[in-house]
């Protein structure tokens, strides 16, 4: 029986052993596996140069680099880093950075960002609409994130790093991200970028609209064609209904009824496809302000909505519609801009003819969303 004994205490005691070596392992795993939170000032965030004025000569150099380093967190982590562009009076109070225009880097680019002029003038001109021609004071922040292997955000909280710049924008011709439609069945289209058949993202980000004459009758219930970008070069098409899209998709996209004029937005991040078929008129002092009459017909050669012989009075204005109503409409801005100006915006100016007389009237939306306009030619 005492052997017995021995024998027990000398189990437990290599038992104890390898149970102090199991913590001590633990411990040393739990240690390595503490998240050492960094410093923002670590990233040493910074812009090469702090006063940039843009113009015509300098659009397609590199005119700005952003360089910071990867922060140190104890353990290996993948963040992922964001430019965010702002006015210093955007970035305080309650809707702080709300309206900052953000550009996030790919992998590739890592830690590093560097602008060409036109670019960076995109962002300022056309995204923050400033003025033109005069030095404004920009606030750039860098957004340091770190998402779980989920893709969801972490409980880690963002670093943010910030430089102010001194740029001067200038007046150019942006052109805007594209998606590009590419015919399916007998539908043949051009490879390269042409007005008419795009669909344009103004704001630099998911979005995308344009309108589209859809001449074919051979498809699913219209026409038939798939999407690719001009910034990625991936095609979209066909998803799961007849409204979205798959990334990758080479499966046609059929719209309805065609053939037709069509408004189309394309949302990528939801990967919805929403269309609606148009008719566009004029009302205005002209004609009692109908919004049946004076309705405009397609020149398929230039894509460009058109009426010819109307007449004006000195002082008359009047705004395009869709359909029948002001829910799609489009009238100018304070710049003169041709501007979307139906529901839910109800805004704009109506469009005012300084001089009596008979007027062809053009309606182009063939460059997509952010290139439309209008002309009013006298006879």
């Amino acid at each position: 029986m005492l052997l017995n004994i021995n024998n027990m205490e000398k189990h437990l005691k290599y038992i104890l052993i390898l149970f102090i070596a199991a913590m001590a392992s633990c411990k040393s795993d739990i240690e390595k596996s503490i998240i050492l939170m960094p410093s923002a000032s670590s990233q040493n965030f910074s812009a090469s140069h702090q006063t940039i004025v843009l113009n015509s000569g300098n659009k397609k150099e590199k005119v700005v680099t952003f360089t910071f380093n990867k922060p140190n967190y104890g353990v290996e982590l993948v963040p992922s880093y964001t430019l965010q562009f702002a006015l210093p009076a955007d970035t305080s109070g309650a809707n702080a950075w709300t309206k900052a225009i953000n550009v996030r880097l790919t992998e590739e680019e890592g830690t590093s960002k560097a602008f060409l002029g036109e670019d960076l003038n995109a962002i300022l001109a056309t995204q923050m609409q400033l003025e033109t021609g005069i030095n404004h004071k920009i606030v750039v922040r860098l957004k340091t994130d770190v998402n779980q292997n989920s893709g969801l955000v972490s409980n880690l909280r963002p670093l943010y790093s910030k430089v102010e710049l001194n740029i001067t924008p200038f007046e150019d011709i942006v052109v805007y991200p594209a998606l590009l439609v590419k015919g399916g069945n007998s539908w043949q289209t051009p490879s390269v970028r042409t007005n008419g058949l795009l669909l344009a993202s103004s704001g630099f980000n998911a979005k995308y609209e344009g309108y589209l004459n859809l001449p074919n009758a051979d498809g699913w219930g219209g026409d038939a064609f798939t999407l690719i970008s001009t910034t990625t070069g991936v095609s979209y098409g066909w998803g799961t209904s007849s409204t979205t899209i798959a990334e990758g998709s080479t499966g046609n996209l059929w719209l309805t009824p065609s053939p037709a004029y069509m408004k189309v937005n394309v949302n990528l991040d939801a990967l919805t496809i929403n269309y609606q078929p148009v008719t566009f008129s004029l009302s205005g002092d002209h004609n009692s302000w109908s919004t049946s009459d004076t309705k405009m017909t397609l020149n398929t050669s230039t894509q460009q909505l058109e009426l010819d012989n109307v007449t004006f009075a000195a002082g008359n204005v009047f705004a395009f519609i869709a359909n029948g109503n002001w829910n799609i409409a489009y009238k100018v801005n304070d710049k003169g801009k041709l501007v979307f100006a139906g529901d839910p915006v109800w805004g704009g100016i109506n469009i005012k003819v300084e001089t009596a007389g008979i007027y062809k009237v053009i309606l182009d939306l063939s460059g997509g969303d952010g290139n439309y306009t209008y002309q009013l030619i006298k006879k």
